[in-house]
């Protein structure tokens, strides 16, 4: 079993924006499309069973131009979007906001679990964990006794998720048992991936972080 994990592009327009398919405008021309058709490029012999992809339009764009030529439906998860800010902020003055973005910045860590920004880190995980590991027992990899169990058909599944840096954070630290902490462990750069394989002991599947030497010299 593989997951892979992709960001979404550099993005334009509305950053809340769920779009019909197929998304445009979504991607900066300049940057976005380029880095996803980049990531196409160099994903191109990775075998994808299963895609899913958050609903907001940056990662939805990103998803239908790596994927693009294959047989491959993108299924949407409603959970998956990004960090929310509290919209009623929208509402104050410029003033007030920055003030509150300044004392909030200069806060320890430990004292932004959860803030008037919005969300804080413990509600994005209760959003979108329970409901991804749902989604992976509806594909037969089922969440058992501190790693997975899964069905026989799913034990080659390759399953590909396109989000964003923190909803795709969250996931990493889950499924790599990093403590929680208002300040992410990981951070993905622009159509950043990462791939997670899974290590069977005595028939349970445990995550494990793929880390990718930078040459391409093999061993013999």
């Amino acid at each position: 079993m593989k997951l892979t994990f992709i960001r979404h592009g550099h993005m334009a327009g509305d950053p809340f924006i769920c779009p019909e398919r197929p998304v445009q405008g979504c991607l900066s021309e300049d940057y976005g499309i380029l880095q996803a058709e980049a990531t196409a490029e160099a994903l191109k012999d990775e075998k994808f069973d299963i895609a899913l992809s958050s609903p907001y339009g940056r990662a939805l764009q990103t998803a239908e131009i790596v994927l693009a030529g294959r047989a491959l439906d993108i299924r949407i998860l409603p959970y998956l979007y990004e960090w929310m800010p509290n919209r009623e902020l929208e509402k104050v003055p410029s003033t007030v906001f920055e003030e509150m973005q300044r004392e909030a910045g200069e806060a320890y860590a430990e004292e932004t679990w959860k803030t008037d920004m919005g969300e804080g880190y413990f509600d994005m995980c209760t959003r979108i964990i329970p409901p991804f590991l749902k989604e992976l027992g509806k594909l037969g990899i089922h969440s058992r006794m501190g790693g997975f169990v899964p069905d026989e058909h799913a034990k080659e599944l390759s399953v590909a998720v396109f989000g964003h840096g923190g909803s795709l954070g969250v996931l990493l630290n889950f499924l790599l048992s990093v403590r929680p902490f208002p300040v992410g462990s990981f951070s993905f750069a622009h159509t950043g991936t990462a791939m997670i394989q899974f290590a069977e002991r005595k028939g349970i599947y445990y995550p494990q972080l793929i880390i990718p030497a930078l040459h391409k010299i093999s061993e013999r």
